[in-house]
């Protein structure tokens, strides 16, 4: 009886022994299998940044080409998170730590291109807006009578509220709206001038419309220094 109680213990012991071995075996290639796929995905995005920088050289920027730039980054961006009961190996081994970080910074890098690229394309769809507001308000202008301010003022009243009437690019609509309004107020000064046939109040209003109007056309100068800095800071991250 004790040599057939001995057996099973023995019999037993292998079998735990056996299930131990398989459990360390299987732990430890999923361990090398999940630092080997964050040691990739870090591989991964800095070919794809790399790609991305030369296509921006190389290619004209547009709406169309930027947004598929974005498209495919959105598709490529990975995660370096590895399965709970191994990412502890990291806060004991340099290497695993190395390849954490690596991956992190990979992976932060691209989130900030991604942001930048995104920036630059919402300035583009807002600086066609804006120009296409402007071919229009000029349009409009040239069909009516000279000092029909009731008319201009209607004509920029209208291109104002469809310009404000959207809340993307918050900062720049302000400025836009700022410049709106000093050309607004000049012409509703030269139409008071006019209706009241006086002459000096009149030319001092005319002196404000054009200032008012210089101050919109530099608008563009500040819009091609702020579309260089979001370029610029785009091109930073590489």
């Amino acid at each position: 009886m004790k040599l057939i109680k001995n057996y099973r213990t023995l019999k037993l012991a292998i079998v735990i022994s056996f299930v131990t071995l398989i459990m360390i075996l299987a732990y430890g290639f999923v361990s090398w299998k999940s630092w080997e796929n964050v040691q990739s995905v870090t591989k991964n995005i800095n070919e794809v940044e790399s790609s991305l920088f030369i296509n921006l050289q190389k290619d004209k920027l547009s709406t169309e080409k930027l947004n598929e730039y974005l498209a495919d980054l959105k598709n490529k961006r990975q995660s370096c998170d590895v399965v709970f009961f191994i990412s502890w190996q990291k806060n004991v081994n340099t290497r695993f730590k190395k390849y954490s970080e690596e991956c992190n910074k990979s992976v932060e890098k691209m989130s900030r291109t991604i942001q930048s690229i995104e920036k630059i394309v919402s300035f583009m769809e807002f600086d066609k807006e804006l120009s296409d507001e402007t071919r229009t308000v000029s349009d409009s202008l040239s069909k009516i009578k000279q000092n029909d301010f009731i008319a201009m003022e209607k004509i920029w009243t209208g291109a104002k509220k469809r310009l404000e009437s959207r809340e993307d690019e918050v900062d720049l609509r302000k400025l836009v709206m700022k410049r709106m309004d000093a050309i607004l107020l000049a012409v509703r000064d030269l139409k008071s001038a006019n209706e009241k046939k006086d002459s000096d109040q009149f030319t001092i209003a005319r002196d404000k419309f054009t200032v008012a109007i210089n101050a919109w056309i530099g608008l563009q100068n500040e819009l091609t220094q702020e579309s260089q800095l979001r370029i610029d800071n785009l091109l930073r991250e590489f």
